[in-house]
């Protein structure tokens, strides 16, 4: 059989990465530039660029390109064919589907970025062929993909998902109301948070010894680098923030009763430190017949999954 050709687009906070995707899954080519976020149009030139580069590095023309995907860092509401990414600036309804498909003069798809990871996950990750799986994306924010029964659930307004919202404390803090709760207390600045408080009563340790040799700041990248070189403090942090995510997850699988929950994001790499007690926190406190089943595991996609969930999407819509 011929293969057929997708560009799957990777808007992020920080990077926007490209690649033309074969129908077979193969990815002829992977481009990353760094995010602008100063404004929509410079952030659209960045993309336009982008999206030619991964086609010429591809060794095809557009021609060759049956349609772009593009996975967004926020929602995409179908109603109005906008886009609202928050951690970016300016991105408030955004008609990014309309602006591409003029540019590019190719039919464009726009999804969640959570949305496609979790598609990519089903195609090509180590929970191919699951009906029922949540990737639930772990980085600056939270969200969760879902797919169930095979089908993938955006919601009404591209707001489905938002796993960051999820209560998992009783007590009101100011910060619930502009992240949401779980994400306040179990994404990557929750991190940087929780070691600042555990280093007032004990300064001395790796953690502080790495961040001095970078920018002075403490980040979750440090507190795992730490972690993976044993400081018992950066383990400690750790184990914290998967708990938390575990009570997430938790409630998650109750709601859900998903085959699989895939972590992914940038605080994945930390998986050694945080799947453990993610898993213990989820058994504990989830649905028993549901949380004795679900597989709790990492992504094996990493840095692909949105160049290739955002090149899926374009496919299942052709």
């Amino acid at each position: 059989m011929r293969e057929t050709f997708t560009l799957g687009i990777d808007l992020g906070g920080t990077k926007i990465a490209a690649g033309v995707v074969a129908s077979s899954g193969r990815m002829l080519s992977n481009v990353r530039v760094p995010t602008p976020a100063s404004g929509v149009k410079r952030d659209l030139q960045a993309i336009f660029d982008a999206a030619h580069a991964a086609v010429a590095t591809a060794g095809l023309n557009w021609q060759s390109v049956r349609a772009v995907g593009v996975g967004v860092p926020g929602a995409y509401d179908p109603t109005t064919a906008t886009v609202w990414a928050p951690n970016l600036p300016g991105w408030k309804k955004v008609p990014l589907k309309r602006l591409l498909e003029r540019a590019l003069d190719r039919p464009v798809f726009v999804e969640g970025d959570r949305n496609v990871q979790a598609l990519a996950e089903a195609w090509l990750g180590g929970s191919k062929g699951a009906r029922n799986l949540v990737f639930l994306t772990v980085g600056t924010g939270i969200g969760a993909g879902i797919i169930a029964d095979g089908h993938l659930i955006p919601g009404t307004r591209g707001v489905a998902g938002a796993a960051g919202w999820l209560v998992t404390e009783s007590r009101w803090r100011a910060e619930f109301g502009r992240v949401g709760c779980l994400e306040s207390l179990a994404a990557g600045p929750a991190v940087a948070r929780v070691a600042e408080k555990a280093l007032r009563a004990n300064s001395r340790g790796l953690i502080n010894t790495l961040a001095t040799k970078h920018s002075g700041k403490i980040t979750a990248e440090i507190v795992a680098a730490a972690a993976r070189r044993g400081d018992a403090t950066a383990r400690r942090v750790l184990e914290e923030i998967g708990t938390n995510l575990g009570l997430g997850v938790a409630s998650i699988i109750c709601l859900l009763n998903p085959e699989v929950v895939v972590l992914g994001g940038g605080l994945a790499g930390a998986c050694d430190f945080i799947l453990r007690p993610l898993r213990r926190a989820a058994l504990k406190w989830g649905q028993p017949l549901a949380s004795h089943q679900v597989r709790i595991v990492r992504s094996r996609l990493g840095e692909d999954a949105g160049i290739l969930g955002a090149a899926r999407y374009a496919f299942i819509q052709l």
